[in-house]
């Protein structure tokens, strides 16, 4: 009885979890990290690598960033059978918050190094 408990090891990292913001959201967790996902890469490669222009005008990146999350959150829900226009703005609105905490701390990180 020992041994069995024994060799059970405890991994150094649980599983992701299954339920969150998400959840709320009616779209799944591949879902939700796929368009926070596609926003901040979009925001940090558009028009060149950020890190490249960090005190620079940064109009389209943010505009053309902020302007995909809606299409694929709509994308998502018209996959999930429950495309409906207010779940898609509130969806839109939450991961456009989400992203806006990311990518500012991005950018001051990237500001900060640079100096």
């Amino acid at each position: 009885m020992e041994q069995a408990l024994t060799s059970k090891r405890a991994s150094l990292f649980g599983p992701l979890p299954t339920r969150g913001i998400w959840t709320a959201l009616d779209l799944t967790r591949g879902q939700f990290l796929a368009i926070l996902a596609l926003s901040v890469m979009l925001f940090l490669f558009i028009g060149g690598p950020l890190w490249g222009h960090a005190h620079a005008s940064h109009f389209w990146r943010i505009n053309l960033s902020y302007a995909i999350i809606p299409c694929a959150v709509a994308a998502a829900f018209y996959r999930n059978g429950r495309a409906r226009l207010v779940p898609i703005i509130v969806a839109s609105v939450v991961i456009g918050l989400v992203k806006l905490v990311v990518t500012a701390v991005l950018l001051v990180l990237i500001g900060v190094a640079q100096t």
